[in-house]
């Protein structure tokens, strides 16, 4: 089975409903609307499998750290690294944070596969030698993630289990 690496908001997590707090930066507010948010259909059942077979998950994200942590804990995600906005730079598209996750996992790229919403996090991952995945049931970009170099595109998270495996 291959290693995950996921983005967080618009890929595990439906944020929408923070996006505005996030982009304003008022993050106490954001921090008291998690519970706002939801996670997408069929979600629970991808992460319920990564935990009863142990595979190693990682989130890389350009949120900042506390954000990220508040959000695996109210839905007690099987994470067992982050890498955040402050933990490598340059944010992705750059590499830095997929290459983190690596080191952190401790993990050669061809190990691993790396889910997200945004052409951001597909650059950054086949940048780091990861196979890339576009998702595209929360993305707000689908026509340039429809044009990114993606290693394989699916439409609902259920799908992700036919590529771990």
């Amino acid at each position: 089975m291959k290693s995950v690496i996921f983005d967080l908001d618009l890929t595990l997590i439906d944020t929408t409903c923070l996006e505005p707090l996030r982009h304003e930066r008022r993050w106490q507010e954001a921090y008291q609307r998690i519970p706002e948010t939801t996670m997408y259909e069929g979600m629970a059942e991808v992460l319920d499998i990564i935990r009863k077979h142990n595979i190693p998950c990682s989130i890389v994200s350009t949120s900042p750290r506390p954000y990220i942590e508040k959000i695996v804990a109210h839905y007690n995600l099987p994470i067992q690294h982050i890498v955040s906005y402050h933990d490598a730079k340059p944010i992705k598209p750059h590499p830095a944070q997929m290459l983190k996750a690596l080191e952190m996992m401790g993990l050669p790229a061809n190990k691993v596969i790396s889910f997200g919403d945004r052409v951001i996090d597909i650059d950054a991952s086949n940048a780091a030698g990861i196979e890339s995945v576009a998702c595209f049931w929360g993305t707000k970009e689908k026509g340039e993630l429809l044009r990114s170099q993606y290693s394989h595109a699916i439409i609902y998270p259920k799908e992700i289990l036919t590529l771990i495996r």
